[in-house]
């Protein structure tokens, strides 16, 4: 199952920031360790993908806040030993925070959040931060490089990007969020 990001970064943040208050929300990423939990996330119910259907190598992160827990999306993440890097397999905001569902979404923050967290991934794996992925089309690919600062690769796919350790850097500069 070869997966294309689609997440957008709508707005470089902290934490999350409640897009009808202005407040700034804690976060905390966990990791979802039973697979049957994933079986409510599916792509009829706003979730971009049936999260079940992700490849057991394939670890999955949760966005939540931390004053309750609230899941606001969530990313998948593979170990590429062979790239040296952390393979981005998909990302999603939760339903109510995606601009393709909602006129206003919940929260503003959360793409970059992802992204943050799969570059902290490949720096617990010893890869520097380096991390690649596809993204779902050309507007997509375009406003990663725009955003994030990351590079055009192509070789495995046509909108393949990288993220590299200066890219990834200025990501874990800006989000915080707590392990949990």
């Amino acid at each position: 199952m070869t997966c294309a990001v689609c997440v957008l970064l709508d707005e470089i943040v902290p934490c999350l920031k409640d897009s009808e208050t202005g407040e700034i929300k804690e976060t905390v990423v966990f990791k979802i360790e039973s697979r049957s939990f994933l079986k409510k996330f599916t792509e009829k119910n706003g979730w971009g993908i049936n999260w079940i259907d992700v490849p057991k190598e394939v670890e999955v992160f949760a966005l939540a806040l931390k004053e309750n827990n609230d899941i606001q999306g969530m990313v998948a993440v593979k170990k590429d030993v062979d790239a040296k890097a952390a393979y981005l397999h998909w990302a999603c905001t939760a339903p109510h925070n995606n601009k393709k569902l909602v006129e206003k979404p919940k929260y503003n923050g959360v793409g970059g959040h992802l992204f943050a967290v799969a570059v902290d991934k490949s720096m617990q794996w010893g890869y520097e931060g380096t991390v690649h992925g596809f993204a779902l089309n050309k507007k997509l690919l375009n406003h990663y490089i725009e955003v994030l600062g990351a590079v055009y690769l192509g070789a495995l796919h046509p909108y393949q990007f990288f993220l590299d350790g200066e890219a990834s850097q200025k990501l874990l500069e800006v989000y915080t969020y707590e392990w949990n």
